[in-house]
């Protein structure tokens, strides 16, 4: 099967002002990428900037340091000399449960479930709180049916549908590099957000 894939013009990446520099330097990194992620291991974007600021506020309450930061990153595919192989989750499905949950119960040295990992996934997010759930689901040896109901509630218990979910795009592999430039920042100033370009100091 051939698919033509036209990616949005920009995405975006939460985290804090105390990266920026290790990002201007170099975007894709695997010394960073960690286990037990959605889509396995790689480096996270949505198409949405409000998405990527509620990351970024929610890496700032884990960590407690640092101000909440989003990159905006030009994506230019055509900047690559080969054809990277994807694998994408139009909405929510039974394959997309048991590909998160299996992902996100990989021991912290484990061995990537896939026999091939994409270079690119694109799909749904999980919703509710997901490390939670796979530690339940773990303890109480629940299958990926189960898995699947409870990530796609809210903290409310009520049901959302792909769209209340928001998208995820992940790139694999530090190879994807040239297709990814930073073009500016927004930083959490306490009551706004400002935006940077990527020539710009941080203030």
């Amino acid at each position: 099967m051939s698919i033509d894939i036209e990616f949005p013009s920009s995405v975006y990446h939460g985290t804090l002002d105390i990266y920026y520099e290790s990002f201007k330097n170099r975007i894709l990194n695997k010394n960073y990428w960690k286990q037990g992620r959605d889509f396995g291991q790689g480096f996270y974007t949505t198409i949405s900037i409000e998405q990527a600021k509620n990351w970024a506020r929610s890496m700032q309450d884990k960590l407690n340091m640092g101000r909440p930061c989003v990159l905006e990153i030009e994506l230019s595919p055509e900047r690559l000399i080969f054809q990277p192989n994807y694998r994408i989750f139009a909405g929510i499905s039974p394959t997309w449960g048991k590909y998160i949950y299996e992902h996100r119960t990989i021991p912290e040295y484990g061995n990537d479930p896939c026999e091939s990992h994409a270079q690119i996934i694109i799909g749904p997010m999980a919703d509710a709180d997901t490390g939670k759930i796979v530690q339940d689901g773990l303890r109480l040896k629940k299958d990926n049916v189960w898995f699947l109901d409870k990530i796609t509630r809210n903290h409310a218990n009520r049901r959302l549908d792909g769209l209340e979910l928001g998208n995820q795009i992940a790139f694999s592999d530090e190879e994807l590099a040239p297709m990814l430039r930073l073009t500016g920042a927004y930083v959490y100033q306490g009551k706004r957000w400002r935006s940077y370009g990527a020539e710009e100091t941080l203030e």
